[in-house]
């Protein structure tokens, strides 16, 4: 088999798709397209360890280990003619095969730990915790109690060790399931933002997974144990017979007295004041334990698992017997803690779902205000790769308009856009014109968005001139009343100004001069107010007036003046 060269991202990253664009912040068909990624890797991952620390790999392959142990647990079947224990010899060889072949992983995964490791206190501490997992998992417990110990069990002590076994055995599942309950514990602790959505997806399906193979490992076990339970029987029947020899042997069937054994551990019709066989009944009376129709009793066993696990055990009635006890409570526990672990994630992923609506609806405003500025086609790209960065990271961010998510980390783009808009009609304005490209770049920078709802004044007339502005979105009225109206009332209203007019230029003069002082500031000639809600770009006086201070030769000015300027302290 060849290995995939494909690679997997793992828990602390997000899977996206290869092919996703700034405009797309969320492909429906790229989740598909990731978990085939990820089936298809754990081909070569299954036999050889790619990436043996990689806990996807460790996830996927884990679940291939606990789908295919199992079929050691279905060997054992059981003779009810002669009351003994014997194989299905073609289940075995499969199962020896599949069992040494997933083993070889986690024997290659110890060598590349032990020999590839950093040598540092806590790698080291790290490696010896994997290995000792990996040894366990590692051990042939299965092969030993299933294969050799249960078809030749002699002597009533035997029963006491082969309860011990069970532990190893339900240990050594324990042990093999340990990646997948990093691999969940590492994705349901992930942030619930907007490029985790097709990694929750994933999580879901692999939440599923886990319901399914756990329901198909619990049955396993109910097949085991109810062939246990009856050699349970069994060995009960021979204490109350001192000539009977117990054992488990098909080739000592001579020895026991198999009428005794059948009417002290009556199946059908069972008798609970003899043996009570408790939740191992059904499966004794089924038969299936005489079988060696596999896909029989596996649909079975799994069936009665899915319904026991997903019910919490609720309707197993179970003998007094205490291992029986014991296992129900763990079928009830483990339903409880996957069925948790599953609503959890589909919650998550559904207000992930929330807020990628929400996100979305942003990212539309932010296209329409795009369209609105008209924006060259590279600038426009880069926006939305700064928008969809900014939304990813923090989904709560309100979006006013374009300019409100660039922050201080994004200056620079956020200059270039002032650039893209303002520069060509900065060229136009008297007093702006034929300067260099740095004083153009330098008034964009200083440029300031500005917001003003319905009804209210942006400059009024008589009042101190303390900025000049583009409108780039609403309507504005402007008007100017005459100086020998009796009430001032009457006057010029214009609408909808031309958004390349530039208001307050009587500005440009002042800042030219010699006063630093804000009380030397000009005095409106016109009122501006808002018809609707306005965008206004604001360069305010003390701004230009240190962009003049800053470039003094491309304004004519004396450097003397500029120095006493700045040091009156009006100029930032």
């Amino acid at each position: 088999m060849e290995r995939s060269d494909q690679s997997v991202e793992t828990s602390d990253q997000p899977i996206k798709p290869e092919n996703s664009t700034s405009e797309d912040l969320e492909d429906d068909d790229s989740c598909i397209t990731e978990a085939l990624k990820v089936l298809g890797s754990i081909c070569g991952v299954w036999i050889l360890p790619v990436e043996p620390l990689n806990p996807m790999f460790l996830c996927m392959a884990s679940m291939i280990h606990i789908l295919l142990d199992p079929l050691f647990l279905y060997v054992p079947l059981i003779n009810e003619d002669i009351k003994c224990v014997t194989v299905d010899n073609r289940l075995k060889i499969a199962a020896l095969v599949l069992r040494s072949v997933s083993d070889l992983r986690y024997l290659l995964g110890i060598i590349v730990r032990i020999k590839d490791g950093e040598r540092d206190l806590q790698s080291l501490k790290k490696i010896a915790k994997s290995t000792a997992v990996d040894t366990v998992s590692l051990l042939p417990i299965p092969q030993v109690v299933v294969l050799s110990f249960l078809p030749n069990m002699r002597g009533f002590s035997s029963l006491k060790i082969m309860k011990f076994l069970n532990s190893l055995i339900v240990l050594q599942y324990l042990a093999r399931a340990y990646p997948l309950y990093r691999m969940y514990k590492d994705g349901n602790g992930e942030r619930k933002n907007q490029k985790r959505l097709r990694y929750r997806r994933l999580m879901i399906l692999l939440n599923l997974l886990a319901f399914l193979l756990a329901s198909h490992v619990l049955g396993a076990f109910w097949y085991l144990f109810s062939i246990q339970r009856e050699i349970d029987c069994w060995g009960y029947a021979g204490r109350s017979d001192n000539r009977s020899e117990f054992s488990t042997s098909c080739d000592e069937s001579g020895l026991k007295n198999v009428t005794l054994l059948h009417n002290l551990c009556p199946i059908n019709p069972p008798d609970a004041t003899k043996f009570d066989f408790g939740i191992f009944l059904y499966a004794l009376q089924s038969g299936m334990q005489g079988s060696t129709n596999f896909p029989q009793k596996l649909f079975q066993c799994f069936s009665w698992g899915l319904r026991n696990l997903s019910s919490f055990a609720s309707n197993l009635n179970g003998s007094t017997y205490g291992w029986e006890n014991f296992f129900v409570v763990f079928i009830s526990l483990s339903g409880l803690v996957l069925f948790m672990y599953l609503l959890g994630t589909v919650q998550t992923y559904m207000q992930g779902t929330d807020i990628s609506d929400s996100i979305r609806e942003k990212t539309d405003t932010i296209k329409l205000i795009l369209r609105e500025y008209a924006l060259p086609e590279e600038m426009e790209s880069k926006v939305k790769q700064v928008v969809k960065a900014r939304l990813e990271n923090d989904e709560d961010l309100v979006v006013e308009s374009m300019f409100s998510i660039l922050s201080s980390d994004y200056s620079e783009v956020a200059t270039d856009i002032k650039s893209s808009l303002f520069m060509d009609k900065l060229k136009k304005v008297d007093g702006l014109q034929d300067k260099g490209d740095e004083v153009y770049r330098c008034i964009c920078e200083y440029l300031e968005p500005m917001f003003y709802e319905k009804g209210r004044y942006i400059i009024r007339e008589g009042e101190p001139l303390d900025m000049m502005f583009f409108v780039t979105q609403g309507t504005v009225l402007t008007f100017s009343s005459n100086n020998g109206g009796s009430n001032g009332s009457s006057g010029t209203v214009q609408c909808e100004k031309e958004k390349d007019d530039l208001y307050g230029k009587e500005l440009i003069t002042w800042a030219k001069g010699p006063s630093s002082e804000l009380s030397n500031l000009p005095i409106s000639a016109i009122t501006v107010k808002c018809y609707k809600k306005v965008e206004v770009f604001a360069l305010h006086a003390t701004d230009l007036k240190f962009i003049v201070s800053k470039f003094p030769s491309q304004f004519n000015m004396d450097r003397t003046l500029i120095t006493i300027a700045v040091d009156n302290g009006t100029v930032n």
